[in-house]
């Protein structure tokens, strides 16, 4: 009976040991689909007995805690479509420069390549399968150049190689991607250090481009236009410059776009309700006013502005209708936030981050219906007097971190016994930085930080108080 099996999937099936070269899996001469993928292999070395599948289309060992080298026979599976390795959180594998050459060789009927955080630290070799659809070789200690060849695979639809920061490349000048084909392109790490070029717009067909922290520079071509299809736009922490084209904002599947920590200058300008979710234009160069059109955006969940030059009086109502909000960041600006409505005013009420710092906050009666929050930061304002008890209430389950400096509070005893409730009775994971420092009334508060195990006040140099420190174990006198 084992010779007529030709697929076996026990793929998340709890399976833990090893497997010897005397078991009886490797009578099943016939099979051409193993997936043995998410079991425990107890970080056993793979047996190179897998080269008796000599009709194995698909082979699937992917999170299933091998280690050690991947053996040579591998290569000998002429017959594999789909290889999929990818080794466990904490477990290494290896894959020899030599033997990744033999493996491309004599694969030629590949359509996917996943060696994900497979250590291989390897030039890439230049001979891909034609049939080639996926290849993921991403956290490989890869070095050397991309070779050209891998952007004009005519099949590709799939290329992930970030986390490679030896790794450098060039994009194709010319027509590139001829076929339309490409779908995912992740090249986030590697190095280009030249400008996006316009034949990137050749892309036409891509629904996730990441090139996030690859050097590039200058400004966005407006070939990227044409990207009609991207849902996922991430060029973070590059040195990209120049004004953001207003039609990106309106490319009309993107969802995600993240053009954070590069030097972009002008204006954000104003655009139609679309697909987009999430906006993260931190650390940048931008001006002006916030687009009144963000307010129609309903399905918008983050809001990421931080370290920007933008100006003016922002009332808290501005975000009122945006119900799925729940982060939201423009600290670190010219903003001024205002609450003309106090009564009437309520916040998303998903909102779970809110960071607003240096935005001339001025009272907490806006945050009343902020159940949600688990980080706050309103450092650097001119909040006076007492926090309100609702605020302490709203916090006590799920705030995780608090930044309260730089204000105008008065009351320090309320604080610390507010601060030793929410220890008692908020989560246990909960924390709390960069705490309530120049008490204007009460000389100064050095940072609090909390623990699970250990409550330490470090409030040296104020007149009423020392430093104090409690051990876990004596919590629930102050309950």
């Amino acid at each position: 009976m084992t010779g007529h099996v030709i697929e076996l999937n026990l793929s998340c099936s709890g399976l833990v040991g090893k497997i010897d070269s005397n078991s009886s899996l490797f009578q099943l001469s016939r099979l051409q689909r193993l997936d043995l993928s998410s079991n425990n292999f107890s970080n056993s070395h793979i047996s190179p007995e897998l080269r008796r599948f000599s009709s194995l289309t698909l082979l699937d060992l992917s999170d299933s805690y091998f280690s050690g080298h991947i053996p040579s026979e591998i290569s000998h599976l002429s017959q594999l479509q789909s290889l999929r390795l990818s080794p466990s959180f904490e477990t290494i594998l290896r894959l020899t420069a030599h033997d990744l050459k033999l493996l491309l060789q004599n694969l030629t009927q590949l359509r996917e390549l996943d060696l994900t955080s497979i250590n291989i630290s390897s030039t890439i070799p230049p001979n891909f399968s034609s049939h080639l659809r996926t290849l993921r070789m991403g956290n490989t200690e890869l070095y050397g150049i991309i070779p050209e060849s891998i952007f004009h695979l005519p099949s590709l639809e799939t290329l992930v190689l970030q986390n490679n920061n030896q790794l450098s490349g060039y994009f194709p000048k010319t027509k590139w991607n001829s076929n339309a084909s490409l779908i995912e392109l992740d090249l986030s790490g590697v190095n280009f250090s030249d400008n996006l070029p316009e034949s990137i717009g050749y892309l036409t067909s891509v629904h996730s481009l990441s090139l996030k922290n690859c050097k590039l520079r200058g400004p966005i071509p407006e070939s990227l236009l044409n990207l009609t299809r991207i849902e996922n736009l991430d060029l973070q922490y590059n040195s990209l410059n120049g004004t953001i084209p207003s039609g990106v904002f309106s490319l009309p599947s993107l969802s995600r776009l993240v053009l954070s920590n590069n030097h972009f200058s002008g204006q954000f300008e104003g655009f139609n309700p679309n697909s987009l979710i999430w906006i993260d234009l931190s650390n940048n160069q931008l001006q002006g006013h916030l687009p009144k059109s963000i307010q129609n955006h309903v399905n918008l969940t983050g809001l990421i502005l931080s370290f920007n030059n933008f100006s003016g009086h922002v009332d808290v109502i501005f975000f009122a209708d945006l119900k799925q909000l729940y982060y939201l960041d423009l600290s670190y600006n010219r903003i001024a936030l205002t609450n003309e409505n106090k009564r009437n005013v309520t916040l998303p009420g998903f909102l779970m981050s809110l960071q607003l710092a240096t935005c001339e906050v001025k009272e907490l009666e806006f945050l009343r219906s902020a159940k949600l929050l688990w980080q706050l930061d309103l450092s650097n304002n001119k909040i006076q007097g007492r926090i309100p008890d609702w605020a302490w209430s709203n916090w006590t389950f799920l705030l995780q971190r608090l930044n309260l400096s730089h204000n105008m509070l008065k009351v320090l005893i309320q604080f610390l016994f507010c601060l030793l409730k929410l220890l008692i009775y908020g989560p246990i994971c909960f924390k709390v930085h960069y705490l309530f420092h120049q008490f204007p009334q009460d000389s100064s508060l050095y940072p609090v930080i909390i623990s699970v195990k250990n409550l330490q006040f470090d409030i040296t140099g104020n007149a009423r108080f020392g430093r104090k420190q409690l051990e876990g174990s004596n919590f629930a006198m102050f309950g």
